[in-house]
């Protein structure tokens, strides 16, 4: 891969940087590279600077996403460009630590439901997808968890019956990761919580929720029956 620095001169005749556009983390990673046996990272092929590990790769990525949307968070308002030549500056000389206090955050774990995005997010960090599964498949696999049933079991049951066709095993085993950890007990109040108010809990696009009770679905360390 032929690299090259990333200067004020780069874009002379162009941009890759759309300033009309909302960008996405999709987008931003579709962009971005890391070159594992360097941990150089490069956009659009033009060096960014070097990392230590994917969680310094990760604060980058959501660096460089703020720096399209809101440039000003690193000091060039309405200069996107302006803002990744800031952001390579401040993390030059393998320093991508200096993004751990924007960006070092403990993810916040939400249900998102509109139009085609019915998902497990992280609230704190763009509302990037964590787990494509539905409000009533949530609640579904959760249950079958506590019925001592594997993920195998579980995944092989709805293999073509998700919502999503982009759900992984990977995918159910992060939710009983999580699950495990008493860490989705916050998203499973909200969900019962809204099942329980006049019209149920509307998860557009997909289907009404009624009378979902918290105590059957919440993380219980008493009544697991953990199954590997």
């Amino acid at each position: 891969m032929v690299q090259a620095e990333l200067t004020n001169s780069t874009f002379k005749t162009g941009s890759f940087f759309n300033t009309d556009k909302k960008y996405t983390m999709t987008d931003i990673e579709e962009m971005m590279n890391l070159i594992e046996s360097s941990n150089q990272i490069t956009l659009h092929t033009w060096k960014l600077g070097t990392c230590n590990n994917n969680t310094e790769y990760e604060w980058v990525k959501r660096a460089v996403l703020d720096a399209c949307n809101t440039p000003e968070k690193f000091d060039s308002p309405g200069d996107t460009l302006g803002a990744i030549i800031n952001l390579r500056k401040m993390i030059k000389k393998n320093n991508c630590n200096v993004l751990r206090g924007r960006y070092g955050v403990a993810p916040k774990y939400e249900y998102r439901n509109q139009y085609l995005h019915n998902f497990i997010v992280d609230a704190n960090n763009h509302d990037e997808i964590i787990i494509p599964l539905t409000a009533r498949e949530i609640l579904d696999i959760i249950a079958d968890l506590n019925k001592g049933h594997s993920i195998s079991k579980i995944y092989d049951s709805y293999l073509d019956d998700f919502h999503h066709d982009t759900v992984t095993m990977e995918h159910l085993e992060l939710l009983k990761e999580l699950y495990y950890k008493g860490e989705l007990n916050k998203l499973i109040k909200f969900i019962c919580s809204k099942s329980n108010e006049l019209g149920g809990f509307v998860d557009y696009g997909v289907e009404v929720l009624r009378n979902c009770l918290t105590s059957q679905y919440i993380y219980d360390s008493r009544r697991v029956t953990k199954n590997e």
